[in-house]
């Protein structure tokens, strides 16, 4: 009796939402009023940082995650702006990059929209069709 092999193929998951801030706050006064946004509770996570064209020095953007273990999302607010660079420089438009990742199907992007239009400081927010982006944003996360 031959035993059959069997090949486990496993996908990169790579489903997100991403939308686009506009905000005249910083990055930790953003995440203040976000976090009156149910169910949100923001946490600094270290910055995400970039090997700049000196070796000696990095280029370093603000990161705050959540993760909502009842609706299995995790997002990520990423400043896309710092010191006078922009991480994804085709949408240098938008101040800050939100991400969602997890069980999009338990996300209303359209009420969230709405409830970060009414925080203080947000002029606008965004959806960002991901597969339009010619630079790949998935490393970032």
């Amino acid at each position: 009796m031959s035993l059959k092999k069997l090949q486990l193929e496993v996908e990169e998951d790579l489903a997100f939402l991403l939308f686009g801030l506009v905000s005249g706050h910083k990055a930790s006064k953003l995440v203040f009023f976000l976090n009156f946004v149910p169910p949100f509770n923001f946490e600094r996570v270290p910055d995400l940082k970039l090997p700049d064209f000196n070796p000696k020095s990095e280029t370093s953007f603000s990161k705050f995650a959540f993760q909502d273990e009842e609706n299995h999302l995790d997002f990520y607010l990423l400043a896309n702006k710092e010191f006078g660079l922009t991480l994804v420089s085709e949408l240098k438009q938008f101040d800050f990059l939100l991400i969602v990742r997890g069980g999009l199907e338990f996300f209303d992007a359209n009420s969230f929209a709405r409830d970060c239009m009414k925080l203080q400081g947000v002029q606008l927010i965004a959806p960002i069709e991901n597969d339009k982006i010619k630079s790949k944003i998935s490393w970032i996360i």
